[in-house]
């Protein structure tokens, strides 16, 4: 199957739900039910040894604890509380059945038995995945509820919002995959957790989200708060960000080079932290392997990043039909990667001074945790740029030029990406704060990945690369041979077929002349 057919069989998935609201709903809960039952009976190991020092109370009050600052959160996003509520419910579905398929595949792969560290690492990006696809997808179907759209107009705003979900989920799922390489126990368990949570947030984003939004959609912005919506429901343009990129758009390369002087300070650090990350754990469990290193060493866990980096490259090509755009995405992306592990390694020695934790709980050491931190950040990082660079895409397609396509994705796609961003650190800082030791560390690798994205990222490195990117000869060809693609699959040029192409990626549109370069000097 292609990308193609499986981009057709997720939007009518998507469509269905929406037109069939009452079943989708049912084959969601039927599913979480029996993946519950499933993964409750695929359990060997029982539950005290499973949750370790923690006991079934303290786990069931942590869950309480997070659900109920998530809840605050999202009333705080949303301004009103029946959509934070019902993504507060399909977050602990998509938890729920995440962690079910979880035990059933860890039960049925050998020398890969259930442990605790994965277990939570598996229910946090559940919880951040799933509680940030739900914000995105109740937000973007919020002008059809603004407008009173029916029922067979929302299925297209659901098969439309699926179709993103299903590229970040390529991507992601391509960038995990580096973790299978080197075959080590750990890596692939903690792999095929973010595989099966990812796969679990896909099938709620074309299953429940989509009936939810067509059967309670006039409903889901009541009760308004009464000071929260008139923020939350900002009619325009940001302000603020217009400013903030003027920088990296009028002068694209000082601005670059003096982000990527920041970044390699920022990464300073990781020239001292291999000797202290490959050292022998001070205390290793009882069925723990002798520590030689396990064959970890610092070229190594080098390799498997850039592995890693490869193939986030390698499918952002695939999503976007663009090299250009995949380096847009990909350098910023990997770049926040390495700060976040950088500055993570002397906030961990001020935050955290307690020893390295030893062991994963699967007879590996705790040597491979910078490579686990590093590549779930990027692909953090590259959900949250995608976005932004679609969009460049599109204005590029239709006659803009490179300075203003930047900076309007950039500005465009600012509130979305805040919200995501506050949601992913809220989920994260929590994780830290209930969670295990060692999941508490990638944890605040994750944090400052994000933060470092947002800001820094987006500010400054984003729009002066784009904007340099986009304004190449290397751009132009790659624009070529995308709309002799789009003739060869023959697509209708019809206003329709120019807004199905902008959210692809491409355009069969004939654009206007282009801009002259100073056109957003002037309208700003």
């Amino acid at each position: 199957m292609s990308v193609t057919d499986l981009r057709t069989a997720v939007t009518r998935a998507a469509d269905w739900s929406a037109e069939h609201p009452w079943s989708a709903l049912s084959l969601w809960l039927g599913g979480v039910a029996v993946s519950l039952t499933a993964g409750a009976l695929s359990l060997d190991t029982p539950v005290d040894a499973l949750l370790g020092d923690a006991s079934a109370q303290d786990a069931t009050w942590y869950v309480l604890l997070g659900s109920g600052t998530v809840l605050l959160l999202l009333i705080a996003l949303f301004a009103a509380v029946v959509p934070a509520l019902v993504s507060l419910w399909v977050t602990l579905s998509i938890m729920a059945l995440a962690t079910g398929w979880w035990a059933v595949v860890a039960r049925l792969l050998p020398d890969r038995r259930p442990a605790a560290c994965v277990l939570a690492l598996v229910t946090i990006l559940g919880a951040a995945l799933g509680t940030t696809s739900c914000v995105l997808h109740l937000r973007s179907a919020r002008p059809a509820r603004r407008s009173g759209a029916d029922r067979s107009q929302g299925s297209g705003t659901a098969g439309g919002s699926g179709h993103r979900v299903l590229l970040s989920s390529c991507v992601t799922v391509a960038v995990v995959c580096g973790l299978y390489i080197p075959g080590d126990a750990l890596l692939s368990t903690v792999a095929t957790g973010v595989l099966l949570t990812v796969a679990a947030v896909l099938l709620a984003s074309v299953t429940v989200l989509p009936a939810v939004t067509a059967r309670f959609g006039r409903h889901l912005g009541r009760p308004r708060l009464p000071v929260l919506w008139r923020f939350s429901y900002r009619l325009g343009p940001p302000r603020l960000w217009p400013l903030l990129l003027r920088p990296g758009v009028r002068h694209p390369r000082w601005t670059l080079a003096g982000s990527m002087v920041l970044h390699t300070a920022m990464a300073l650090p990781l020239l001292w932290c291999p000797s202290q990350l490959l050292a022998p754990p001070t205390a290793l469990p009882p069925d723990a392997v002798a520590f030689d290193g396990c064959g970890v060493t610092a070229p190594s866990v080098v390799a498997m990043a850039a592995s890693a980096v490869l193939l986030a490259f390698a499918a952002l090509t695939a999503v976007f039909r663009s090299a250009p755009a995949a380096v847009v995405v990909t350098v910023p992306g990997a770049l926040a990667a390495v700060s976040a592990c950088g500055l993570s390694a002397p906030l961990l020695r001020l935050w955290k001074p307690e020893p390295a934790p030893g062991s994963w709980g699967l007879n590996t050491p705790a040597t491979w945790a910078p490579l686990i931190g590093f590549v779930l950040a990027l692909a953090l990082s590259v959900l949250l740029l995608r976005a932004a660079v679609l969009r460049v895409v599109a204005h590029r397609a239709a006659g803009m030029a490179p300075r203003e396509a930047a900076a309007r994705a950039v500005t465009r796609t600012s509130d979305d990406m805040t919200a995501t961003a506050v949601i992913l650190c809220t989920v994260f800082l929590l994780g830290e704060r209930l969670g295990p030791a060692q999941v508490g560390r990638v944890c605040v690798v994750l944090m400052v990945c994000v933060v470092l994205t947002v800001t820094l990222v987006r500010a400054l490195t984003l729009p002066s690369l784009a904007t340099l990117v986009a304004g190449s000869r290397w751009w132009s060809r790659s624009a070529t041979r995308q709309q002799g693609y789009c003739s060869v699959r023959s697509r209708p040029n019809t206003p329709d077929s120019w807004a199905r192409a902008a959210q692809d990626g491409h355009s069969t549109r004939p654009g206007p002349a282009p801009h002259r370069a100073g056109t957003w000097r002037r309208q700003t």
